[in-house]
């Protein structure tokens, strides 16, 4: 049995729908069933009940203030090195894993932002779950930002930043996990080859909950909507998609479930028909009365978890052209969209046509049970945790 340490940028739990979070929490749970797993982090609530954390064997917690952010993400700009090095960055949590690096036989770092806490001459097994290349994710979000948004070059300079960070930190690690094929070509022409290991997503399978009815009448949007991407596309459906719908359907409304901050939820809510969760413990009561879940996401990186989550439940999922993940059999599994009209078109489509919505119900729940077992894809971890 090994000694892991498993760190992270933020607090493992099982609530909500952030992708990333999720599956370090899935990795983390199959590990410790033959290593014993502890787990520091960086988080602004203080975990006080393990709950069904209980599988860990210590878990510390670091807390990092706002003022200290704003400073070492300034200092890292005038250093040259990535914003989000310096806005993850926690001191006292540094001095933790250097004291404690001799009780581990492995380390795995959650993100790259988690990279710099490599301590020095560590002998064990170092790996970098990258999960996706975050250079890629700006590049696609700097296209959709006007040039006259000074953010556009915030932006920018994060990404160029960023992408020499990747090259220059990959070199220090013995693996760096990525979670799908997308990026891998980007990835090769800056990391090792031998290094990169590719371990997909896993989704626990729920109980097929969806069933069509004339009466649904909510479309479901789940993930982190802190998160860029997923908050532009739940502003852009709320704005642009939901009216179009709602002059057809009027009673159609959009519930949007996941961590958000206070000031997004009350400009969502503002919206006609668009009901704002936050997070929740369970999505069954939603699903019953949903006509489909989306990923609407025009800027996206590696494997969206939401498509899983939804397919996980039965619930039929729309997804755009360049979120849809290639393991997955267009139009059989799940419905792929290529613009807004067709958007709305698949959406209505759903909502009248009950054969077609409960053929890619069946096909997408059937997938889910056949493509995505979590012994398969998390017994890579446990190999590359005992060859490296």
């Amino acid at each position: 049995m090994q000694k892991i340490l498993i760190v992270s940028p933020k607090i493992i739990s099982s609530q909500g729908f952030d992708g990333a979070q999720k599956r370090i929490f899935d990795i983390a749970k199959f590990l410790s069933k033959k290593n014993k797993i502890d787990f520091v982090c960086i988080s602004n609530n203080v975990l006080k009940k393990r709950g069904n954390l209980s599988f860990l064997n210590k878990i510390a917690v670091f807390q990092i203030s706002f003022v200290s952010r704003i400073f070492n993400t300034i200092i890292c700009i005038l250093k040259l090195q990535p914003m989000q090095k310096g806005f993850f960055f926690s001191k006292k949590m540094c001095d933790f894993i250097l004291e404690n690096k001799g009780n581990y036989d492995t380390i795995i770092f959650h993100l790259i932002r988690s990279a710099q806490y490599l301590p020095n001459e560590f002998r064990g097994k170092k790996i970098l779950e990258m999960t996706d290349l975050g250079s890629c994710n700006y590049d696609q979000i700097i296209k959709k930002i006007s040039f006259i948004n000074p953010l556009k070059y915030l932006y920018f300079l994060e990404k160029i930043l960023l992408r020499r960070y990747e090259k220059k930190v990959s070199n220090f690690f013995d693996k760096v996990v990525f979670i799908s094929d997308k990026e891998l070509s980007i990835a090769k022409t800056i990391i090792e080859k031998n290094k990169i290991i590719n371990i997909g997503n896993t989704v626990s399978v729920k109980k097929k909950i969806f069933r069509h009815k004339k009466k649904n009448y909510k479309i479901l949007f789940v993930g982190n909507i802190n998160y860029l991407p997923n908050k532009l596309a739940c502003y852009d459906f709320s704005k642009n998609i939901l009216p179009k719908l709602n002059e057809h359907l009027p009673n159609l409304e959009f519930n949007i479930v996941g961590k958000i901050n206070i000031f997004d939820k009350f400009c969502l809510s503002l919206f006609t028909n668009v009901v704002v969760h936050g997070s929740v413990n369970k999505l069954d009561k939603l699903i019953k009365n949903s006509v489909c879940g989306i990923c609407n996401l025009k800027t996206a990186t590696g494997i969206q978890n939401k498509i899983f989550t939804y397919m996980s439940y039965g619930l039929p999922a729309l997804v755009s052209k360049n979120s849809f993940p290639k393991s997955l059999v267009e139009n059989k599994e799940a419905i792929v969209y290529k613009n807004d009209n067709q958007l709305i078109h698949y959406i209505l489509k759903l909502v009248n046509n009950k054969k077609i919505s409960n053929k890619i119900s069946k096909n997408s729940f059937k997938s889910i049970k056949k493509k995505f077992d979590i012994l398969k894809a998390y017994a890579k971890y446990q190999h590359i945790v005992k060859q490296i």
